[in-house]
């Protein structure tokens, strides 16, 4: 005889760090038995009790609830499970689920087809207060987006996120360095352990978390080539080594011969360094590491990279990313085409690289409005065909 579904059940509200009381109730699918729970986050007790209690009930009433009647915060749950499964950075999934907090903590009680644009834009609204544009327009970017599967997977007619309005934020300017910036930042490091790897983060364009995932076997040496296969997201005891950001972030890169000497000084000083750690060396065939062989840690890099700006006499307010930005700018200042320089970055569209970059097209700009004024000056007006 076949066993009876458990009973859903509330929970007693749990109170959090941050003061708020967190609902949750236990439910089971009638045809598994397997077991969900259901959480949202209130500003009192009482609220908690009485969303549990309602929530309790409507499973009681309805077990074979259809994912139409679930909640917000039910639904992000899922979807977030299918974004991981979609083969996302893991840095990207837990930024989503970071963003995704602040709609939940508002309005996750709430059933998924009775989320309404006001809604949302009241939340802008009130993070307003005390988060920055750039935060509210990632909140937007995630709910905008986990709504649209929605409607996709049929669970919502339309996508309330669409309908309301992300503040307009002014874009922050890339850093850059200038190519003697950039020179002294090599001049000062040469020598040092950190040289190669600022060299070749300035000559491909690679993210931190790509080039200090790089290994030995994705140097192509015939062809002077470089495969990005993977990545370091997460930092600490957190950091991971993993799939790159998206599935265009997986390219290859083509090296000078400069570069291609540079790399082959550092295999064989890090080949010394192999003998002198020992048994202590950690082969993981990574071209950059610590001086056990390990994984680098992004925070320690930044930090390196801040003490050797220092050494350089430049500011020490940049980031390792510039030097992304660096390579990417210098090359389309140079009149390379935004889809060379695109795929080179790894970017997911042109789109995107022209809207990061756009600053630097009006002098590109300006220059063809000068070669149209020679031409037209200095050549002779084209006759229509039907002038005589």
């Amino acid at each position: 005889m076949p066993k009876r579904p458990k009973e859903p059940h509330a929970k007693d509200p749990r109170k959090l760090a941050s003061g708020r009381w967190q609902a949750r109730v236990t439910y089971y699918d009638p045809e598994t038995g397997k077991r969900h729970e259901t959480s949202a986050t209130f500003a009192t007790e009482r609220e908690a009790k009485k969303w549990s209690r309602e929530q309790e009930m409507a499973y009681r009433a309805n077990p074979h609830r259809t994912p139409a009647d679930q909640t917000l915060a039910e639904f992000f749950a899922d979807w977030l499970k299918t974004v991981e499964a979609r083969g996302l950075a893991a840095k990207t999934v837990r930024d989503y689920r970071q963003m995704a907090a602040h709609p939940l903590n508002a309005f996750g009680h709430k059933a998924l087809n009775k989320v309404t644009p006001w809604d949302i834009q009241q939340l802008y609204t009130a993070m307003a207060e005390s988060h920055s544009s750039r935060t509210i327009n990632y909140v937007h970017t995630v709910l905008k987006r986990a709504l649209a599967d929605a409607v996709d997977w049929g669970l919502i007619v339309s996508n309330p996120a669409a309908k309301a309005k992300a503040p307009r934020g002014q874009r922050q300017p890339v850093e850059i360095l200038t190519p003697d910036e950039a020179r002294q930042l090599l001049d000062a490091t040469r020598g040092t352990r950190w040289h190669t790897l600022w060299a070749l983060m300035l000559h491909t364009g690679l993210r931190p978390g790509e080039a200090i995932a790089i290994r030995w076997q994705d140097i192509q040496w015939d062809a002077q080539t470089l495969r990005v296969m993977q990545a370091v997201s997460g930092d600490g005891s957190r950091k991971i080594l993993g799939p790159t950001k998206t599935e265009r972030s997986t390219r290859p890169i083509a090296l000078g011969s400069h570069m291609m000497a540079l790399l082959r000084a550092w295999q064989a000083e890090q080949a010394l360094q192999r003998e002198v750690a020992g048994t202590q060396w950690e082969d993981h065939d990574l071209v950059f590491c610590t001086r056990t062989g390990s994984l680098l840690s992004p925070r320690n890099v930044a930090r390196a990279f801040k003490q050797d700006l220092q050494r350089a006499g430049l500011p020490t307010t940049l980031h390792p990313h510039c030097l992304r930005h660096t390579m990417a700018s210098h090359w389309l200042a140079a009149g390379q085409s935004i889809k060379v320089v695109s795929e080179r970055l790894g970017h997911t569209s042109v789109a995107f690289t022209l809207q990061t970059y756009a600053h630097l097209l009006p002098t590109q700009q300006a220059a063809a409005a000068e070669a149209m004024d020679r031409w037209l000056l200095d050549e002779p007006s084209p006759r229509h065909p039907h002038e005589k």
